[in-house]
């Protein structure tokens, strides 16, 4: 094998995950822009089913895939932090893979079953959540459905293509982590990254925002790194398809909710000057 074969991968790993690290930095620097360096409170903007909400797919889309051209040195830390764990996951994919199958038992094999039932009730939670609001125009309701569904279809399409032009070979094939094929409609090349994982933390970021409490964001967060443990207990996955698409739909989902924050009208910033300090108060109308 040539120094390239291997080289290759580390390559297209480093450059993926560097994709996908551009979403969280992207909703910190959305955040940013509209608060300035006030300490303001901020929240969710009413979200409507029309066709400013249809172009805020491709406003979204566009401003996630051109975020690092605008990043600075913090970013690129930041980057290169979330990069250095994927890749080191990449190395010991197989050891990962093989320690796993060889201890799967009962125990773990239930816990994959009640992993799948708590998705399901999950999914129909959210389903159910945008019914109502649109029975019963709920703003609020409509809002999280909208945005969580947004920040899905946004992964989605990103997974989707990933999965077709890298064309990673899945551990049950019996193939090497480090197999590639590129460009595929076979299923069995679509291992990198997990669709399950990125849908899961797709959903659970924006409901995790919009539920800033002690219960919410602890509960969605664990349901979706227990489906996405379940992908690699199945051996549909590898370690590191799992965590790329964990950050891919978690970064997608600050992403969008940081385009649809609004900025509270009541604002506060320290005021400093010769003769002594305070706090500046200001009301927008």
């Amino acid at each position: 094998m040539s120094f390239i074969h291997y080289l290759r991968p580390f390559g297209m790993v480093a450059f993926l995950v560097l994709a996908a690290t551009s979403f969280a930095l992207a909703a910190d620097n959305s955040a940013v822009s509209e608060a300035g360096p006030q300490l303001s409170e901020s929240r969710t903007a009413p979200v409507e089913l029309n066709g400013d909400y249809f172009k805020g797919y491709l406003t979204d889309t566009g401003n996630i895939l051109t975020s690092p051209a605008r990043w600075n040195r913090s970013d690129w830390l930041k980057a290169s932090l979330v990069m250095g764990v994927a890749v080191g996951l990449y190395t010991q994919d197989d050891h990962i893979q093989r320690w796993v199958q060889k201890h799967k038992n009962t125990t773990t094999e239930n816990l994959v079953k009640d992993t799948g039932k708590l998705a399901v009730i999950s999914i129909s939670a959210l389903a159910g959540l945008g019914a109502y609001g649109f029975i019963s125009s709920d703003d609020k309701a409509m809002t999280k459905f909208l945005a969580s569904t947004e920040s899905f279809v946004i992964t989605s399409i990103f997974v989707q293509g990933l999965k077709r032009t890298t064309g990673r070979h899945r551990p049950y094939t019996g193939d090497p982590h480090d197999t590639w094929s590129g460009f595929t409609s076979k299923g069995d090349y679509f291992s990198f990254p997990s669709g399950d994982a990125s849908s899961a933390f797709a959903l659970a970021s924006v409901v995790a925002g919009e539920y800033d409490n002690m219960i919410v964001p602890p509960l969605v967060y664990g349901v979706s790194t227990l489906i996405a443990l379940k992908r690699v207990h199945n051996n549909g996955h590898w370690s590191s398809d799992v965590f790329v698409g964990s950050a891919l739909g978690y970064f997608t989902g600050k992403a969008v909710l940081a385009s649809h924050a609004k900025q509270s009208n009541l604002s506060f910033a320290p005021l400093m000057d010769g003769k002594g300090r305070g706090v500046l108060i200001s009301c927008r109308f």
